[in-house]
């Protein structure tokens, strides 16, 4: 019997494949990794203040459960208790995504105007490259970057800022290649994380109309989601880039940014309409129930 492909053998797996699988085997709705969009959605609602977010790897045994829901093609029901284990997989499936979230070509040219223009000029010069990236690339990126903003909103309570964020991410968004520049080339991308984290609305703009890492007077509806808003449903409510080979078009970062507005829009007014029942019983942490997508 000959080896399957990848596809073949795990239609449903999550962790460690392209981005164009997942959407081949209905993963994701709008350009948006459903697990992703779980995950972040959770964390949203659970892990803000939780300190030391994304540094603590919560339990080996839990992180198994909970990635094994996945490639199950099921969401798992995740508990208070999972918000360390939880946030490992996210990284994971970020430090998994074959080629990087950034790829090594555009990584080299963010990091080429990330030395040479002074800050001035910089942000216009980084901008452009980003708005090359692949659209599902780059819907990917605006989520997640918005997210972590939340999250370096809240380092009052949780002890991570742009910086301590930035450490973690820096090497898991670009899947820097060996070689005897390998280690300051991990710490450019460790300080351009910094950078594109604190400068988020110079970059993209208005995409998120919630508290950013350098602005936490405004909006912080976003922070109790909660309720029966499942990602599928939040997914849909925004119609992102369409994901394809094809060009990038004219006008697509204004789409995409009226978009998001909407989509927050949206989200922030549907989980204002529920809240979270204090009676409503989390389940154990060592039992992962997967539901249905």
């Amino acid at each position: 019997m000959g080896v399957l492909s990848l596809c073949e053998e795990a239609p449903s797996k999550v962790f460690g494949v392209p981005l164009s699988h997942l959407r081949k085997t209905g993963q994701m709705r709008q350009g948006l990794p459903l697990a992703f969009t779980h995950l972040v959605r959770f964390l949203e609602k659970h892990g803000l203040s939780t300190r030391g977010l994304f540094r603590v790897g919560g339990t080996v045994l839990r992180q198994y459960e909970l990635r094994k829901c996945f490639d199950r093609g099921g969401f798992p029901k995740m508990s208070i208790e999972d918000v360390h284990s939880s946030a490992y997989v996210l990284k994971h499936f970020l430090r998994t995504l074959p080629g990087g979230l950034i790829p090594e070509p555009f990584m080299f040219e963010l990091l080429k105007v990330f030395r040479m223009f002074r800050l001035s000029k910089r942000h216009k010069a980084v901008k452009k490259v980003l708005d090359t990236l692949p659209e599902e690339n780059y819907n990917i990126l605006c989520f997640l970057t918005f997210f972590l903003s939340r999250v370096a909103a809240e380092s009052h309570a949780n002890c991570m800022t742009t910086t301590n964020l930035s450490i973690e991410f820096g090497p898991i968004l670009f899947h820097v290649p060996q070689g005897p520049t390998k280690l300051e080339e991990e710490e450019m991308c460790i300080s351009f994380t910094e950078y594109m984290l604190d400068n988020l609305r110079h970059l993209l703009p208005n995409m998120y109309p919630q508290a950013s890492a350098t602005n936490t007077a405004e909006g912080d509806s976003v922070s109790e989601a909660g309720g029966d808003f499942t990602p599928e449903k939040c997914v849909q409510q925004v119609l992102l880039t369409e994901t394809s080979s094809k060009p990038l078009k004219i006008g697509r970062l204004g789409r995409l940014r009226r978009q998001f507005l909407h989509f927050w829009q949206k989200f922030g007014s549907c989980n204002g309409r529920r809240k979270v029942e204090e009676s409503e019983k989390p389940s154990a942490a060592g039992d992962v129930q997967c539901m249905s997508p």
